[in-house]
């Protein structure tokens, strides 16, 4: 019974140190040699090695019997399952199975391409590191990074310093300094400086562009395509712009929900301050053009009146309030529950009073970005205020709601 035990444990050990060494099977000529003290052998000429189940081929190689270690040169390629790896010089290191890549390194597995000027693969866990204009190519999207950090069994990828992820399908640009991505998940994330980029071109050629920025970048790429952004956000876009606490964006919906005091800037025809707030903020976007904006929960509306009395802002406030737009300019505004609106008058460009108008609901509608008519429905009550009345004393009239801000994204930018 001793006997075979021992037999086995021999086959054991056996079997364990072929599995540690690294075969040659093919050289066109073999040199044994000294190398710092180290004993060594020289391959030349269509080398082909065997570590278990990996592949080596290459022109030249030296292997370095004591370290366990090989350094290759031209054109070599490991192969491992479905993994191809592809470099002009580099290092094998047998007892931890690792691999690395000095001048140029390419990974190719099914349906993915990894290029770097530097890389780093661990054979056991499949793990592979990259350092050096990364580029990462798959089916839907194109990664460009400093560093990359990939899993393949997990499908788990970290990518830090100027990292850039190109969406082919969406034409979404999103870049930020840390990315990670869980490919089984469906679900990447960027932060430290995130900001998605979209540019959509006219049928007149002039080009359209959405930025989204915030401190934290989702992506979730399963039943429902959306993009959240959470923290500081920001939105500008020709004609848009808005602020927010949480930002959800729905790529194949075209449509945009802002939540956690969100405020939206739109530009009318003839005037770009235009503002609306609410508890929350839905935007119906038709072929990344604005369409409609519902505002719920403690709506405002707020424009300016006059472009010389700039004091003078037109007000509308209610529970619900939903604006309609055409070729991204105001059309109509309805305001449902509660109802007020507070507009100024003019008689041929020239200032003559204010009204204030309430009722259950309230639609003003526009020409050239300018008040053509206001409706008041049901429970109606309206006042007149005279020129003379309210000259100079325009806050003591605001909506207790008014909330106007000045530094709405886009005009601060261009401020800047």
């Amino acid at each position: 019974m001793q006997m075979v035990i021992l037999a086995a444990a021999s086959l054991f050990v056996q079997a364990q140190q072929k599995e540690d060494i690294v075969e040659l099977e093919h050289a066109d000529s073999l040199v044994g040699t000294e190398i710092n003290g180290e004993k060594a052998r020289e391959y030349i000429g269509h080398v082909r090695l065997k570590h278990g189940n990996t592949l080596m081929t290459c022109d030249r190689a030296i292997q370095y019997l004591s370290s366990n270690k090989i350094s290759m040169e031209g054109v070599v390629e490991v192969h491992d399952d479905t993994m191809r790896l592809v470099t002009m010089r580099g290092m094998y290191f047998g007892d931890t199975k690792m691999i690395e890549g000095y001048e140029r390194i390419l990974i190719e597995e099914p349906n993915t391409v990894l290029r770097a000027a530097f890389g780093r693969y661990f054979l056991d866990e499949k793990k592979a590191f990259f350092r050096g204009n990364v580029y990462v190519e798959d089916t839907a999207s194109v990664l460009t990074s400093n560093e990359l950090t990939h899993f393949r069994e997990q499908q788990y990828s970290v990518a830090d310093g100027n990292v850039k992820i190109v969406n082919r399908r969406n034409a979404l640009t999103i870049y930020g300094n840390h990315f990670e991505s869980f490919k089984k998940l469906k679900y990447s994330k960027v932060t430290d400086h995130p900001k998605v980029v979209q540019i959509d071109t006219s049928s007149n050629g002039k080009k359209d562009t959405l930025i989204v920025i915030a401190k934290l970048m989702e992506s979730y790429q399963d039943t429902m395509e959306r993009l959240i952004a959470t923290d500081s956000v920001e939105i500008t876009r020709s004609g848009l712009s808005a602020q927010a606490g949480l930002c959800t964006y729905y790529t194949d919906l075209d449509s945009i929900i802002l939540l956690k005091s969100p405020y939206v800037w739109y530009q009318s025809e003839k005037n770009d301050d235009n503002q609306v707030s609410g508890e929350s903020i839905y935007i119906k976007l038709l072929k990344r053009r604005l369409q409609t904006a519902y505002v719920r929960g403690h709506a405002v509306a707020i424009s300016r009146a006059d472009s010389i009395r700039t004091d003078r802002f037109n007000q509308m406030t209610g529970q619900e309030i939903i604006l309609h737009f055409d070729k991204d300019k105001i059309q109509r505004l309805d305001v449902d529950v509660t109802a007020t609106s507070l507009y100024y008058l003019f008689d041929k460009g020239k200032a003559n009073g204010m009204n204030k108008t309430t009722g259950d609901h309230v639609t003003m509608t526009f020409v050239d970005g300018k008040i053509d008519k206001i409706t008041a429905i049901s429970n109606v009550e309206g006042e007149y205020y005279p020129e003379k009345q309210i000259n100079g004393k325009e806050a003591d009239y605001n909506l207790p709601e008014f909330n106007w801000r000045e530094d709405r994204p886009g005009k601060r930018n261009v401020k800047k």
